[in-house]
């Protein structure tokens, strides 16, 4: 009785529960409701224990997963002999060690799947609680996070990734009207997190991704809507953008007086001179130690402001130097070739998944323009785009006519 019951469990839904559990907890319950030590370690060993004993102790290996797990054990080696504080190095590449599982993971996924949209929902999921969160009871004065421990830049460039993915999953064959309700009722929530972070790198990206997803996914959107409900569907956008507008601008006087002050194209503060510094700063140190560099996340102690860099690739360069760069160059840069080369065979073939891609490349385009200005790799859910990126490309190189046949059948 019990081993033909064991045999039809599916071990992989119990691992994407505890998933989803682990990335609500660590992005949002941690920093708001509760926080119990250990338990998003608890709940991560326990997703990939049981997604192992689910392959069968097989163990999926990328070569973009493996690139980083040999940047990783570059930066430890590294860092142990350069740095001046080994203990801070190791705190960050435990960090980074935890991400890298969560890489395997959403690699697994999406393999079995056939698709990244698993991973891609509840990275949305976390993200729209996130803004709820803010919109009920967020901290801050000026610019408004979940907790003043959490940076609200990445709050706020995980709301415009957010808003990507939900609007990825509108490419679709056939939307049902409730499809779209939610969709649009989701991205309005997320735009008002994203005005209440003031951050313009979120409003930019947010605002490219809306324009670019109209231009580029007319023909699998509206192009596919009834013109009455498309007609509905545009005044109702036109509504809650007003109800929005006039409630937001009411509750939120100052943050919207903030946000247009950032905004305005004269407006150059001090913090955006300081990122400049810091990044200038970031590369005398790289050019200080070119080839090494001066340890894990440990630049922020040879520049004046004592902190990092603000910019993924000086920080790259300064901590870990040409070597370290050249193993994290090939973890972004691959999946981008796989993904575009892969596209080049298939846009004349299946042109509803070729859109699909060109979106899917453009939020990535976003991820990496960014970084000029931001540090991904210090924050687990910014990372979580290269994951959900490289997985992407993963699918497309090892089961490319499975991928095509399960499109088509939408």
């Amino acid at each position: 009785m019990i081993q033909p019951f064991i045999k039809r469990i599916d071990l992989q839904v119990f691992s994407k529960v505890l998933f989803v559990l682990y990335v609500v907890y660590t992005n949002v319950l941690d920093f708001t409701l509760f926080h119990i030590q250990f338990l998003s370690i608890v709940l991560l060993i326990g997703a990939v224990v049981l997604e192992l004993i689910h392959d069968h102790l097989r163990i999926r290996i990328d070569r973009s997963l493996l690139a980083l797990v040999f940047f990783t054990l570059y930066a430890l080696i590294s860092g142990s002999l350069i740095a001046e504080n080994f203990d801070r190095v190791l705190n960050s590449l435990i960090s980074l060690t935890e991400w890298l599982i969560v890489f395997y993971l959403i690699l697994c996924y999406s393999l079995s799947d056939g698709n990244p949209h698993f991973s891609m929902a509840v990275f949305s999921m976390q993200a729209i609680t996130t803004a709820m969160f803010m919109i009920l009871s967020g901290t801050g004065l000026k610019r408004i996070s979940i907790s003043e421990s959490v940076n609200v830049n990445t709050i706020g460039m995980t709301f415009a990734f957010s808003i990507g993915y939900i609007l990825y999953f509108l490419i679709d064959k056939k939307n049902k009207p409730i499809k779209w309700v939610i969709s649009i009722g989701a991205i309005a929530a997320l735009l008002i997190g994203i005005m209440m972070t003031s951050s313009k790198k979120a409003i930019i990206g947010g605002a490219a991704l809306i324009i670019l997803w109209i231009v580029l996914c007319y023909r699998f959107t509206f192009a596919r809507i009834h013109k009455v409900l498309r007609i509905l569907i545009i005044v109702g956008i036109i509504a809650v953008g007003i109800f929005v507008y006039r409630w937001y601008t009411s509750a939120y006087a100052l943050q919207t007086e903030i946000m247009l002050y950032r905004m305005s194209g004269l407006y150059v503060g001090d913090s955006d001179q300081a990122r400049i510094k810091m990044i200038k700063e970031g590369f005398l140190v790289f050019f200080s130690h070119p080839f090494f560099g001066v340890g894990f996340n440990n630049a922020r102690y040879y520049i004046s402001y004592a902190t990092y860099t603000h910019c993924l690739y000086t920080e790259v360069l300064a901590c870990t130097g040409i070597v370290g760069t050249l193993l994290f160059g090939y973890a972004v840069v691959r999946p981008w070739m796989i993904i575009v080369k892969t596209r080049n065979n298939i846009k004349q073939h299946n042109s509803f998944l070729n859109t699909r891609i060109i979106y899917l490349l453009t939020i990535f385009t976003v991820f990496l323009l960014s970084n000029f200005m931001q540090i991904a790799f210090y924050a687990q859910n910014l990372m979580y785009t290269l994951s959900v990126f490289a997985a992407f490309a993963a699918n497309l190189k090892s089961d490319y006519g499975g991928l095509v046949m399960e499109h088509e059948k939408v």
